[in-house]
């Protein structure tokens, strides 16, 4: 299935409505770094993907990746949804800590959350 844009705002209510804890459920430096975003009320899959990865397919078809770079320079992140799980694109081909942590942050404030009520829990 092919992602798509989706809009923050059609997520579930508790999603920026209280605390929120992003787990990996992936050791980081790959190209994509799948994660399940829980709060008071429920848990979504939420991965994290580097969106210029090209080789041996492109991660994103080339108006998503316009997208995500159009975004990022101006400090937001795009949502994308695949099925019933949800992606972050961030720019670039790699992803390290401090990349996973403001792809959250910038994510927090697309949902009206303060990104201190987001929590990053890391399997390293």
């Amino acid at each position: 299935m092919s992602p798509e844009a989706a809009d923050p705002f059609d997520l579930p209510d508790w999603v920026g409505g209280g605390e929120c804890v992003w787990t990996t459920s992936d050791s980081i430096g790959q190209a994509r770094v799948e994660g399940v975003l829980s709060g008071g009320a429920g848990k979504i899959e939420l991965a994290v993907l580097a969106s210029d990865v090209a080789y041996p397919r492109p991660v994103l078809d080339e108006q998503l990746r316009h997208d995500t770079h159009q975004a990022w320079a101006h400090g937001q992140v795009l949502l994308l949804a695949e099925g019933d799980r949800f992606a972050l694109p961030v720019p670039g081909t790699a992803l390290d800590i401090d990349l996973l942590c403001e792809a959250i942050r910038r994510f927090a404030r697309s949902v009206g959350a303060a990104p201190a009520s987001f929590t990053v829990a890391l399997q390293l």
